[in-house]
């Protein structure tokens, strides 16, 4: 008997007709509850501090008599730094700068014989150089450097660095690869070549800035320098901290390098 009270109450129900529900006119207020806050929708990344990598940065960046700047910068995992500045739109040389960099509080410091010369906010969107005490400028409110891969990420040459090379170069147009261990050897090989050529392992001469390696076998030599300068490929978007040219038979190879474990020295 309950059963067949509930259906009944049920039917009674679903035949009579909703409560109308009154819809505010456009002139009243109208206020919205709910359980999270609405967002603001932006279509421009937020700038958000983060940690700092070390790698290669470039941008361009504000001038105050020149049209605007390349800036060029690589900070490498053993605290040094080369930063380079390009002029554009003036007849001015490059200015380089090299010294040592350290983070704090989000920041990133570069310092020459242990005075401070730049800072910059390390966020999501790259390096945004601040004054040096740390407060934003406006000089440099929308200008970026964005980090690039270089050589030293290839995940390939990684592995290199575990099998314990310390220092690797190639070039381009012909094709060559050389590899320095100095605990073992130094090899050239070259594109027409199925093994490389293999010499003992000579400590560099360091003269005017540059790392000179000179060895050879019974029957041929090669002469290495490599420079500290900023270098690419040309055949990909990777740039690479060192110049390298090989002189071997006669013929100079010219190509870039990266430092893996410790060389040159």
């Amino acid at each position: 008997m309950k059963s067949c009270f509930g259906l009944f109450m049920l039917v009674i129900i679903a035949c009579n007709d909703p409560s109308p529900v009154p819809v505010p006119s456009p002139s009243d207020s109208t206020i919205i509850d709910t359980l999270f806050p609405l967002r603001n929708l932006d279509t421009e990344e937020s700038d958000t501090p983060t940690t700092f990598m070390p790698g290669y940065y470039t941008g361009i960046i504000p001038c105050t008599d020149c049209s605007n700047i390349t800036r060029k910068v690589l900070l490498l995992s053993d605290h040094t730094f080369h930063l380079k500045d390009e002029f554009n739109g003036r007849e001015l040389p490059p200015q380089e700068t090299e010294g040592r960099w350290l983070t704090t509080n989000d920041q990133l410091q570069l310092l020459v014989n242990n005075t401070l010369t730049k800072r910059f906010a390390v966020s999501n969107k790259g390096l945004k150089e601040v004054s040096l005490t740390g407060a934003p400028d406006a000089l440099y409110s929308n200008s970026y450097l964005s980090r690039k891969i270089i050589g030293a990420d290839n995940i390939a040459w990684m592995e290199k660095k575990a099998a314990g090379i310390d220092f690797f170069g190639l070039g381009n147009e012909p094709f060559w690869l050389i590899e320095i261990d100095k605990d073992k050897q130094i090899s050239f090989l070259q594109v027409d070549s199925s093994h490389p050529t293999v010499f003992p392992y000579v400590a560099a001469i360091q003269q005017n800035g540059q790392y000179i390696y000179n060895t050879d076998t019974t029957t041929c030599g090669i002469q290495i320098i490599i420079t500290p300068q900023f270098c690419s490929d040309g055949m990909s978007d990777n740039w690479y901290e060192y110049k390298v040219e090989a002189r071997y038979n006669g013929i100079t190879y010219m190509g870039c390098g990266v430092k893996l474990n410790g060389l040159p020295e």
